[in-house]
């Protein structure tokens, strides 16, 4: 009897020692954007909660080239974006933007690049705008 009491007892350890290392992997997304010329650029991201952040409400809108943001999700399933516009003063409006320096968003998962758009943007029913890029992906239904 003593014996079986030690198994069970041993069972139990190895079962929730074992269930507590099941947990969901930890996802760290970054947001990169690049444009060329060094030109500033303006946008919108979906931060860690799925709220949407306008970067006037950062740094006064204007970010370098270069950007990141990095987070881990806390809510899913979650939908990431990332839209941005290089600032291009000579510019008329959104269908005049060929002075407009290029832009490349970029979504990354765990430092694995998993969506990139340069002048356009994911699934759009519009033609390419220069110096205008979306990207977006759904989490966790597309993620590899």
């Amino acid at each position: 009897m003593k014996d079986l009491f030690s198994f069970l007892l041993l069972s139990s350890f190895l079962f929730f020692s074992c269930a507590e290392n099941e947990e969901d992997p930890v996802l760290k997304v970054t947001y990169e954007v690049i444009t060329t010329g060094g030109a500033e650029w303006y946008g919108e991201f979906d931060d860690e909660n799925g709220e949407r952040i306008n970067s006037f409400d950062l740094n006064s809108g204007l970010l370098s080239s270069g950007w990141k943001y990095e987070f881990e999700p806390k809510v899913s399933p979650i939908t990431l974006t990332i839209h941005g516009t290089t600032n291009c003063p000579t510019c008329g409006s959104d269908s005049q933007r060929l002075n407009s320096e290029d832009i490349t968003v970029n979504i990354y998962i765990n430092d694995k690049l998993v969506q990139t758009e340069t002048n356009t943007c994911r699934e759009c029913t519009i033609p390419p705008i220069k110096g205008m890029a979306t990207a977006w992906m759904k989490l966790p239904e597309e993620l590899e």
